[in-house]
C-alpha cells in the first residue's frame, strides 16, 4: 500500500509544471574607433574617441544608461535617441575617453602594444544581462594614425569578469562573488620598421663609435685620447636619461636599458684599453701601436654583435 501511495505521489509531482530560471537578456555590443591620440608611455595612458552601440529586445532595460568604461575615464558622451530596428531596440553613443593602459615597454623602441576598450553594465550581473560582441562591425577607422606606430589587427570579444567583494554591503557575505559580462575590443599597435629604433639610439651609437676613434690617437696625447671616451660616456648617460624620461618606471630592464648599459660598458672598456696602451707605450711603442690597431677593429665589431644580440634576443 505504501509503495502504491509513493508511486502515485511521484507521478503526481512529475506531472506538475516546473519553472526554469529566467534567461539573461542578450545585448549585442559593438565599437568603432575614430581616433587614437595622446599615447603617453610615461603615464600609462591613451586618449580614444569611439562609438559604442547596443541592440536589445527587452524594453525594460536601457544599456545606454548603464554601461561604463572599466579601464579609463569617460571625458564626454554624446548619445543618440533609442530607436526601433524592426522589433529590436538600437542605441548609440559617441565617447571620448582617457584609458589607463599598462604599456609593455620591455622591447622599447621595438615594442608592440595592445589598447583595450573594456565595457561592462554597471547595474546588472551576467545572470541578468549578457553581452554579445558585434564582431562583424567592430573595427577601427582606416584614417586612424598613431605617431611612431602602425595599426595591427583589432578584435571584439566578450568574457566574464569576477569580482570577489560585497562592495561594503553588509547584507551580503564577506567573500561575496559577482560576475559581470565584459565586452573588450583590442587594438594592436606595432613598429612598422627600424627607423624609430635608429632614431632613438643614434646618439648612443655615434657616441660609442667616437669613443673608439681614440685608438687612432697616440696614448701619450692624453687629452684627446681620454677626452674622446669621457665625452662619449657623458653623451650616452645624457641620452639614457632622455629616453628614460619617456618611459614608465619599471623594475625590469627594457631593450633601451640593455643597449645603454652595453654602450657605457664598451666605452669604459675603451678607456681601460687606453690606460693599458699608455703603460705598454712607455716600454714598447710598437706593441702599443699593434694593440690600438687590433682594438680599432675588435671594439666596434664586438659592440655591433652585442647590440644586435640584445635587439633580437
Amino acid at each position: 500500500m505504501t509503495r502504491i501511495v509513493l508511486a502515485f505521489l511521484v507521478a503526481l509531482l512529475g506531472g506538475l509544471p516546473t519553472f526554469a530560471a529566467a534567461e539573461p537578456v542578450k545585448v549585442t555590443v559593438g565599437t568603432y574607433v575614430n581616433q587614437i591620440t595622446g599615447v603617453n608611455l610615461r603615464e600609462n595612458q591613451v586618449s580614444v574617441d569611439f562609438y559604442v552601440w547596443f541592440r536589445w529586445d527587452d524594453d525594460s532595460i536601457n544599456p545606454l544608461d548603464t554601461f561604463e568604461l572599466m579601464n579609463g575615464k569617460v571625458e564626454s558622451k554624446t548619445p543618440t535617441p533609442v530607436r526601433k530596428l524592426k522589433d529590436t531596440n538600437y542605441g548609440q553613443v559617441r565617447v571620448q575617453a582617457t584609458l589607463n593602459q599598462p604599456w609593455d615597454v620591455t622591447h622599447f623602441p621595438l615594442d608592440r602594444q595592445t589598447i583595450r576598450l573594456q565595457i561592462e553594465d554597471s547595474d546588472q550581473t551576467s545572470d541578468k544581462i549578457v553581452y554579445v560582441p558585434d564582431t562583424e562591425n567592430s573595427t577601427v577607422d582606416p584614417d586612424v594614425s598613431v605617431s611612431g606606430y602602425a595599426l595591427g589587427g583589432t578584435k571584439a570579444s566578450v568574457s566574464e569578469h569576477l569580482y570577489r567583494t560585497n562592495y561594503g554591503d553588509i547584507t551580503l557575505p564577506k567573500n561575496h562573488e559577482s560576475v559581470y559580462s565584459r565586452y573588450t575590443q583590442t587594438i594592436t599597435l606595432e613598429r612598422p620598421d627600424s627607423v624609430y629604433y635608429l632614431k632613438t639610439f643614434s646618439t648612443i651609437f655615434i657616441s660609442s663609435l667616437v669613443a673608439f676613434l681614440a685608438f687612432m690617437v697616440k696614448p701619450v696625447d692624453l687629452d684627446p685620447r681620454f677626452g674622446l671616451g669621457i665625452g662619449a660616456l657623458f653623451a650616452v648617460v645624457a641620452s639614457y636619461f632622455v629616453i628614460s624620461g619617456d618611459l614608465p618606471r619599471s623594475s625590469g630592464f627594457t631593450l633601451s636599458d640593455r643597449v645603454n648599459l652595453a654602450s657605457m660598458a664598451m666605452i669604459f672598456l675603451s678607456l681601460m684599453q687606453s690606460a693599458l696602451s699608455l703603460m705598454i707605450y712607455e716600454r714598447n711603442a710598437a706593441k702599443s701601436l699593434t694593440l690600438d690597431r687590433v682594438s680599432l677593429v675588435v671594439f666596434p665589431l664586438v659592440y655591433a654583435i652585442v647590440c644586435y644580440w640584445l635587439t633580437v634576443r
